[in-house]
This record gives C-alpha cells, sequence and structure tokens, in this order.
C-alpha cells in the first residue's frame, strides 16, 4: 500500500476537529471517573527504552500500517486469513471482516450515543435488555460499560487499522502518536463523523447525524 499519501482518516479528524495539525484530540472524549490509576510505562515507553522492544514494536507497526489485523478481532469483526500470507511465526496473516450478527450490535452503539444521546450506562442497559438480539461478548452473558466504552473509542470500526490510540484510562492519545494504515484495511462499521459525534455528542450534532443517518438504508433507529 502506498505510503507517501497524507492518510484520509487523519485528514477528516483535523477536520472534524476544525484543526490543522490533530495535536491533541483527547479533549473530545469525556473525562474518565477521578481515581488512582496504577503507574505503569507507556507502549511508547517501554519500546523507546528497550531496544528488542522497540524493533518488535516497530515490526507490529509496519504490518498496522500495511492494513494487517495484530490483535484479536474487535467485537463486531471477524479474523480472516488471507491466502497466501504468512507471518513470522508461520500462521497466515489476517485482515478484519464484519461478523454479520455482531456488527448491526456495532452500529446501534454509536447511533445511541451520538445521535439519541445515550449515556453509557443507558447503552448497557438497553442491551441486556435483549441479549438475544445483542449478544454480549466473551462468555459472561452481560455486557459491561468497559465493553462499551471499548467500543466507542475503537478506531478499527471506521475501517482503519489503529495502533497506539488510547492510554491506559482509555482515553486517545495525541494524533501524532497513533500508528493507522495508510489506507482503509476493512470494510467500515461507522463513519468518521460518527465515530467523533459519539466522542461527545452535542443537541446540534445529534439532529445533524440524525438527519443524515435516516437517510441511509441502515435500520439503526431502533
Amino acid at each position: 500500500m502506498p505510503t507517501n499519501r497524507p492518510n484520509r482518516l487523519l485528514q477528516h479528524l483535523r477536520r472534524w476537529l476544525g484543526t490543522r495539525h490533530g495535536q491533541n484530540v483527547s479533549r473530545v472524549l469525556p473525562a474518565p471517573p477521578e481515581r488512582p490509576l496504577p503507574e505503569a510505562p507507556s507502549e511508547v515507553d517501554v519500546a523507546a527504552e528497550h531496544p528488542v522492544l522497540r524493533r518488535a514494536s516497530e515490526a507490529t507497526a509496519a504490518l498496522v500500517r500495511q492494513g494487517w489485523n495484530v490483535h484479536r478481532a474487535p467485537y463486531g469483526y471477524r479474523a480472516m486469513d488471507v491466502a497466501g500470507t504468512r507471518s513470522g511465526s508461520g500462521r497466515p496473516r489476517t485482515r478484519l471482516t464484519p461478523d454479520p450478527l455482531r456488527a448491526p450490535v456495532v452500529q446501534h452503539i454509536f447511533y445511541w450515543r451520538a445521535v439519541t444521546g445515550l449515556d453509557v450506562d443507558q447503552i448497557t442497559q438497553r442491551l441486556n435488555n435483549n441479549p438475544d438480539r445483542y449478544p454480549p461478548p466473551g462468555t459472561t452473558g452481560t455486557w459491561h460499560d468497559k465493553a462499551v466504552t471499548r467500543i466507542l473509542t475503537n478506531l478499527k470500526y471506521t475501517g482503519y487499522q489503529a495502533l497506539r490510540t488510547r492510554d491506559e484510562s482509555n482515553r486517545l492519545r495525541p494524533a501524532e502518536q497513533w500508528v493507522l494504515s495508510d489506507q482503509p484495511a476493512h470494510r467500515a462499521l461507522i463513519t468518521t463523523a460518527l465515530f467523533w459525534a459519539a466522542q461527545n455528542p452535542t443537541t446540534d450534532t445529534r439532529r445533524a447525524l440524525r438527519h443524515r443517518l435516516l437517510a441511509q438504508p441502515h435500520d439503526l433507529s431502533a
């Protein structure tokens, strides 16, 4: 994939935030509850201090820029083996493909947050009220606030592979620390605009997005 063109996701991000440089996008996310956090070095700091870890981190970043999936598939996607490719361990490399059962759940979550204006607790309760329609992640059989928050802050739903986008508090890092695929790497479940609207929904934003989304042939209004 070409690497000499500006990343389109960052271009959309900078337009959305009204800044040329996208220096710090963490301000669009709601502040987490104040509580003591363990002092732990970030992934970037650890990689910078240890040459072996730094080389491994750089290799992983290169794969992400090429659009490969390097972690477990997030809720709403499946990891699909790509024939004729091999990782260092000999396994086929993977790309993400929508999970037909769970991808619509992701779309509902973003719609409820950005357009309807529900908070995380309300979304979690709505999901748990109908687990057959909205199957929970994992094996617990229950939705939790943390799972909903992880979905709402995962840039991969915009179609780009992403790495190092969040810190230990689950807030977005400054954009210059992100590693993103150079081009869309898989089918997007939501638009970039809907992603950012879900971070800090306002009445004006919800009104504009609702008008646009209801014109689309997707059943996201339930």
